[in-house]
């Protein structure tokens, strides 16, 4: 209450020199005579004319307030010339000393400045404790100083928006401030002072208001501003990179629209599709639903039936979060379809060479169709389509609460609000949708997996080394290409009191090679790169064992099966212990007062932690692929199972409420809640897809198996890419702090998820898809003889697996 006092007596002083009225006066003049009662306010400001001969500019010329400015505005001259003109930079002295001169003469420019300067808001007792001032009108701010000898106009500086963060005090309860109670606080001052001698003007301004408080008050934290930054030689590079992509786009493009309509015989255009490597591919109907391929050269299988490794589709792979979870998606034969002409047997066709087939790989013209088509092949998983989409869509609703706290004027008041009511819980565990992903991904790596060893005659034939290797070239590519345009360039996308011209990642991403190695989420969390990447890491290394279990469930049901059992269980050994020996709460989004350590990095995002949803999906693919998704079940068991799933289901999302917002779990109970919940919740989700899959989802399976959706659900790996990126650029561009409430949040959340979906489709078209159409190019390329090719390529191509994410701090 004191600093809001000083500060509210700074703001009076400071806003009077608007004022013309005489009771405006008169109050000032009251606040003024207090203050020189001051013995060290009144001495410094007789000081100041015999020292700098001042006096004329600073004597008072009428009865107005700009005559009450005069002591104070002297005083603060003085006492930063005198007391820190050593430790402050000669440069900023003068340039300050001129802007307050100004400020005394009422030069437009200099009251503009000091009105740019944050002041008290309401809601102070409600901790609205961020006052950024007005940016842009600092910034624009044209400084013009008469020379009186010359008679001429210069400007001698320009002026720059910095933020000072003064520390108050500690309080557990600040946990978004490290536990520090914080007012950050918008100055407008000259570009001649750097980040310290901005910090000690600072400090001597507030030390000389007669407050207690302000007599020991430290430096405060200050960053300010560049206005013109600089573009480094990574930004250059990303804007190479992305002309290079564009150029290759447009080009591709181009040549694929001559190929399709100009080089290839009308009737073949009609009768056949172009493929993505330059082959028309025609297909005639036949009864029994499949396409039948006339002249294949892309990779299709001769039965029609199109196989894929670890994708709930055919061709299309995931990853997610809540943190979130996003997927990878292979859609080169999303373009399948049966009701086609043939392709006259005497017709010619032109094929490209091999140079125009890799070419042809970035054409937005077919890779668009790709992304976009919804129809599916046979022997589709089609739930997962729903239940990827689904998922991301409440990663993106858990993220825009998250990531907005930080500039959110009335967090103090409407976060207590919403943790009270029942229906939030779905929010605050929204990090269930990272568990989503987790079992969808051990599904459809078991479900594809087993089918492709089986038909390649067992694990010894099957080529595990393009297993491992479609993985990490569907993964990798798009995943370092968005990271290395975020890092160099996102600096550069925005401006604002909020906005962190170091980057929103620490330390330029040096730690990236952590992160290319999938081993980030083994490092100090506050160091790593794209924070939310911790789910691929883990699902990546999920990846790696998981031949293990595959292999000997191949073999032997029960040993695989009991080394199942024993990952599972030393997941539930790991997280419990965790939380006890650390105290951990059962919800990462509200801690304990005595937690000891980080959650997030110590509990949340570590392998031996979350790997029990993962086995939970292993071993649901293993027993879908050894039913081949037959099952008979009685009424009374199938509605046995949904009462269950969705029960316990609810029970996890909402268990944890209560009427004030506080946990009432014991600790026991804590610590096997920490130790289950993931798991059984993975149970819940795998019920679903089993039940859709054998035919008993009834019209849950309808909902989540819609067409609409497919082109969604083909988007969610670049989607968990780049929608943090997306909401930090809209948030940390706002020019005030933000006031929420539920219609204000709902706005927010759609025009993230519909600007995240957008971004996702560019990104997909220019860095996930082309690698795609490179991939196949290449292993059919290196592939002999010609029909073996078809086999074995498309086999290949199954081992695009699933990948995940999840938003750091969810």
């Amino acid at each position: 209450m004191k600093l809001i006092s000083m500060v509210i007596l700074w703001w009076l002083e400071l806003s009077c020199t608007f004022c013309q009225n005489e009771p405006s006066g008169n109050f000032v003049n009251k606040v003024q005579r207090e203050l020189k009662r001051q013995t060290h306010i009144e001495a410094i400001a007789k000081d100041l004319q015999t020292r700098i001969g001042l006096g004329s500019v600073f004597s008072p010329t009428g009865q107005g307030p700009q005559a009450v400015l005069a002591p104070l505005i002297k005083s603060v001259l003085d006492s930063v010339i005198a007391e820190v003109g050593a430790n402050i930079s000669e440069a900023c002295m003068n340039s300050t000393t001129q802007m307050l001169k100004a400020a005394l003469n009422r030069d437009e420019w200099a009251l503009r400045m000091i009105d740019a300067i944050g002041k008290p808001p309401s809601g102070l007792l409600d901790f609205n404790l961020q006052w950024p001032g007005n940016y842009d009108e600092c910034v624009q701010t044209q400084v013009s100083v008469l020379d009186n000898s010359t008679g001429l106009v210069s400007e001698p500086f320009a002026p720059q928006y910095c933020k000072a963060s003064f520390v108050l005090g500690q309080n557990p309860a600040a946990v978004m401030t490290g536990g520090y109670i914080i007012v950050n606080t918008g100055m407008c001052l000259p570009d001649k002072c750097d980040n310290n001698s901005a910090s000690l003007v600072a400090q001597r301004l507030i030390q000389l208001i007669p407050i207690n408080i302000t007599k020991s008050m430290p430096p405060p934290g200050m960053v300010c501003q560049d206005n013109h930054l600089p573009w480094s030689s990574s930004a250059v590079g990303a804007i190479v990179l992305c002309c290079v992509f564009a150029a290759l786009m447009a080009i591709a493009t181009v040549y694929d629209a001559v190929c399709q309509y100009v080089l290839t015989p009308k009737e073949q255009v009609l009768g056949g599709k172009y493929t993505d490597n330059g082959a028309i591919e025609a297909r005639s109907h036949i009864p029994d639903g499949h396409a039948s391929n006339v002249n294949v050269s892309n990779g299709a299988v001769p039965n029609g039936t199109y196989r894929n490794f670890g994708d709930g589709h055919a061709n299309e792979s995931f990853v997610s979060d809540v943190h979130v979870s996003a997927e990878h998606v292979s859609h080169q034969k999303a373009d399948l379809k049966t009701n086609e002409h043939e392709i006259r047997a005497n017709s010619k066709q032109y094929k490209p060479g091999v140079f125009g087939a890799l070419l042809l790989s970035f054409s937005v013209l077919s890779n668009a169709r790709k992304i976009l088509n919804t129809n599916q092949p046979s022997q589709t998983l089609t739930s997962v389509n729903g239940i990827r989409f689904i998922s991301m869509t409440w990663v993106v609703l858990g993220h825009t609460y998250v990531f907005g706290l930080g500039v959110l004027g009335n967090l103090a008041t409407i976060l207590p609000e919403y943790v009270k009511r029942f229906t939030f819980q779905a929010i605050l565990n929204a990090t269930f949708a990272v568990d989503t992903f987790f079992v969808l991904s051990g599904l459809l790596v078991a479900y594809l997996t087993f089918r492709e060893i089986d038909k390649c005659g067992g694990a010894k034939k099957f080529n595990w080394g393009l297993y491992y290797f479609h993985r990490i070239w569907r993964l990798t590519p798009p995943y370092m290409l968005v990271m290395f345009v975020y890092t160099s360039l996102s600096k550069h996308w925005g401006h604002g009191p909020f906005w962190p011209q170091n980057g929103f990642d620490p330390n330029d991403c040096n730690t990236w090679w952590m992160n290319l190695l999938y081993i980030n989420n083994f490092q100090d969390s506050q160091k790593m790169c794209m924070g939310w990447s911790w789910y691929l890491a883990n699902d990546m290394q999920f990846y790696i064992i998981s031949p293990l279990i595959l292999v000997l469930l191949f073999y032997s049901r029960l040993g695989g099966v009991i080394l199942s059992v024993a990952f599972v269980l030393g997941n539930f050994i790991s997280a419990g212990v965790l939380t006890n020996v650390h105290n951990f709460s059962a919800s990462i989004m509200q801690r304990n007062k005595d937690e000891k350590g980080d959650s997030f990095e110590l509990l949340y995002i570590k392998p031996w932690t979350r790997i029990g949803p993962y086995i939970v999906g292993l071993l649901t693919g293993y027993v879908l692929y050894k039913t081949k998704c037959k099952v008979t079940m009685s009424k009374k068991a199938n509605i046995t199972g949904w009462t269950l799933a969705t029960g316990l289901a609810i029970a996890l999302l909402y268990g944890l409420y209560s009427d004030d917002g506080t946990i009432k779990l014991n600790k026991v109970t804590t610590i096997f809640y920490n130790a289950t919940s993931r798991t059984v919740w993975g149970a819940c989700v795998a019920w679903v897809i089993f039940a859709c899959a054998t035919g008993y989802g009834g019209p849950v399976n309808a909902l989540l198996s819609w067409k609409g959706i497919v082109p969604l659900s083909r988007l969610t790996y670049c989607c968990y890419l780049v929608h943090p990126i997306i909401m930090w650029t809209n948030y940390y561009s706002q020019r005030q702090t933000m006031y929420w409430f539920d219609l204000e949040v709902s706005y927010k959340f759609l025009g993230h998820l519909c600007m995240t979906y957008g971004v996702a489709f560019i990104v997909s078209l220019a860095f996930e898809s082309p690698m795609m159409g490179l991939e196949k190019i290449v292993l059919a390329a290196v592939s002999t003889p010609p029909t073996i090719t078809i086999e074995r390529h498309e086999n290949r191509e199954l081992n695009a697996l699933d990948r995940g994410h999840v938003v750091r701090h969810v």
